[in-house]
């Protein structure tokens, strides 16, 4: 990997020390591209033959569910594009029959918990699991997931100290009850390689904005394909109409594919823009993606631990996401973005800030972060 060429593409490196992408991440030039493509196709009315514009971006975004499927493992008929995390949550959400007393099961920390208007309403019972010492255990899931639990929620990269949970194990114990799970993997997808078959999760919910350096305001939903039947779309519109009048679009199969949840005009230039996100990861590999992001927040580690530093990521944590207690670590973050350096502080969870390198980062950002914080905190 050439990482002085890669910086190249990122304008905004020469400017910032940013290591924020667990918050929004960078665009490199090339995923403008897409955008600046989508608006000059539409603006011309470039199509080819008699094609409308409108069957041009569909065949867009055809094209990108089947890169994303293969991105994480999975088929493009199990693929659906969403607004957001939270939208493709609540599509399963929404879509599950419940009945009074089921229960769902999530970790206390969830950053979009199953705690919603719908299962409220259905009687279903909202199980939180305690965070221990900045994780949570196996053997505390356990003990609250029964025969009437049908969901389980989990992170694959917890968003605020970046632990990762045993996501085959997590699926172990969830199937033993005949119950499902659903990821949030919106802290991982871009840096980390996912396969959710080998996985054995049931859906999958991300956004592309952070590590997958993608678009805002577009999703995707990793339907597992057994599931696709018997979840039902919480709306319809013109792409998943049921009513068969004088004017129905060409009909889906409810059955066969996850893109019976799309039930509108979707967000086409951020699908153009997601092409060539993908397109640039790929080019790279993601196995090597993975490598320099955990060698490097493995030395962000080490380094805040080795200055005295509070921990809140355990050591043990093979993780993008790299966190450490701090006192007023708003105004500490606040202080260092005013030296040209991008980090993430909150007051909640103890208070705490949140780091978080990508590829394009090197060992001398970091240095760069931890001289400014000790010119700050000194």
């Amino acid at each position: 990997m050439n990482v002085e060429k890669l910086r190249a593409d990122f304008p905004a490196l020469k400017k910032w020390v940013y290591l924020d992408n667990a918050f929004v991440g960078l665009m490199p030039k090339q995923v403008k591209a897409g955008y600046d493509e989508f608006v000059q196709r539409w603006m011309n009315f470039d199509v080819e033959g008699t094609k409308t514009i409108l069957g041009e971006w569909l065949e867009k975004a055809a094209k990108v569910r089947g890169m994303i499927g293969d991105f994480i493992g999975a088929k493009a008929k199990e693929i659906v594009f969403t607004t957001c995390t939270g939208s493709g949550l609540n599509i399963v959400i929404n879509g599950t029959s419940w009945e009074k007393g089921d229960n769902v099961v999530f970790p206390e920390w969830e950053h979009n918990p199953m705690d919603t208007t719908t299962l409220r309403r259905n009687g279903v019972e909202v199980r939180s699991q305690e965070v221990r010492e900045g994780r949570t255990e196996l053997a505390d899931l356990e003990k609250l997931v029964d025969d009437r639990t049908r969901l389980v929620q989990v992170s694959q990269v917890g968003y605020i100290n970046g632990f990762r949970p045993d996501l085959k194990g997590v699926a172990g114990i969830a199937h033993e009850h005949g119950a499902r799970v659903l990821v949030d993997s919106t802290q991982a997808v871009g840096a980390l390689v996912i396969d959710v078959k080998k996985e054995g999760v049931d859906y999958v919910s991300a956004a592309p904005y952070k590590y997958l350096m993608g678009p805002a305001g577009l999703a995707f939903l990793y339907v597992k394909s057994e599931h696709i039947g018997d979840l039902e779309p919480d709306r319809v519109g013109w792409k998943n109409q049921i009513w068969a009048g004088d004017h129905a679009e060409e009909p889906i199969d409810f059955t066969e594919s996850a893109e019976k949840f799309e039930y509108g005009t979707i967000h086409f230039q951020g699908v153009y823009a997601l092409e060539k996100s993908l397109e640039y990861l790929n080019r790279i590999g993601m196995d090597a993606v993975e490598r320099r992001v955990l060698d490097l927040s493995g030395y962000l580690w080490d380094s805040a631990h080795d200055m005295g530093k509070r921990m809140y990521t355990p050591p043990d944590t093979k993780s993008p996401v790299v966190s450490f207690f701090e006192e007023n670590a708003p105004e500490v973050a606040a202080k260092l973005m005013m030296e040209g350096v991008k980090v993430t502080g909150r007051e909640a969870h103890g208070g705490h800030i949140r780091t978080a390198p990508h590829f394009y980062n090197t060992k001398t950002d970091i240095d760069a972060l931890f001289k400014k914080y000790w010119d700050i905190v000194s």
